[in-house]
């Protein structure tokens, strides 16, 4: 098997820092081994080697990156960024298996992820409903398991207490809500500050509260919340609202 390509693509990986330590070049060559924390010696081999790839280009400043430099690098740094979110959500990675969120796991690369203990079994619980009761004004999400009574009680109580919801659900999360929990969600579904869309089937359970995130990574046949990750990066948050609005313009509203 010819491995060139792939020796080539890791020496790029190997070299990402000196293109960074060149982005707002020109730059000289101790400059670039401050910025890219290696030695002189490391410098000269990498200017060398990237200029020859037509990633660097030197002037009477020292280097600069090329466009064909500047996209490497913008690549290099996505791909960084994907890997350190696929990480980071191992422990919802088992639960959730959709191409919305493989897609987009960057987002969460610095998201605070809680997973379930047996030595703190209601941790994740507790965390999501202390989220819940900090963020009592606009909520969207989904919901195809059941949920705690924790983490139901902390929902009702603050949209009683003035919160507004739009949330889409699965058709049996319907049924199963309104079987264990009938009289909260017929005085829920009275108010003029909440909506509820049902369709067949959602990729995952999420929250957006005010403009925080919570995914959830949940066992669909028990509701237990298995772990959480939650964030408040912006570019996150208004994925969700996209994803969000996909499945609510093509749902069945719940009278």
């Amino acid at each position: 098997m010819d491995t060139s390509g792939l020796e080539r693509d890791i020496r790029l990986l190997q070299r990402a820092p000196v293109l960074a330590a060149c982005r707002d070049g020109p730059v000289d060559r101790s400059t670039i081994a401050e910025r890219a924390d290696c030695s002189r010696t490391t410098v000269y081999r990498a200017t060398t080697e990237l200029e020859a790839d037509g990633l660097l280009e030197q002037g009477s400043g020292g280097y600069s990156l090329t466009t064909f430099g500047t996209t490497i690098l913008d690549r290099i740094t996505q791909f960084r960024a994907e890997i350190d979110g696929i990480r980071h959500l191992v422990p919802l990675l088992g639960r959730i298996d959709a191409s919305e969120l493989r897609e987009n796991v960057d987002l969460f690369a610095d998201a605070t992820v809680v997973e379930a203990s047996p030595d703190a079994p209601y941790a994740i619980d507790q965390h999501f409903a202390s989220v819940i009761g900090a963020n009592t004004d606009e909520w969207f999400g989904f919901t195809q398991a059941y949920g705690s009574p924790i983490v139901v009680e902390a929902v009702s109580e603050a949209i009683a207490a003035g919160a507004s919801a739009e949330w889409v659900f699965t058709r049996e999360t319907v049924e199963r809500l309104s079987e264990q929990y009938p009289e909260a969600q017929t005085e829920l579904r009275a108010l003029d500050r909440t909506a509820s869309y049902v369709v067949d089937s959602l990729p995952f359970d999420f929250a957006v509260l005010n403009d925080t995130l919570v995914l959830i990574g949940a066992d669909t046949e028990t509701g237990v919340h298995a772990a959480i990750a939650t964030t408040d990066d912006p570019d996150a948050v208004a994925w969700a609202r996209d994803l969000f609005e996909t499945y609510r313009d093509r749902a069945e509203r719940v009278a």
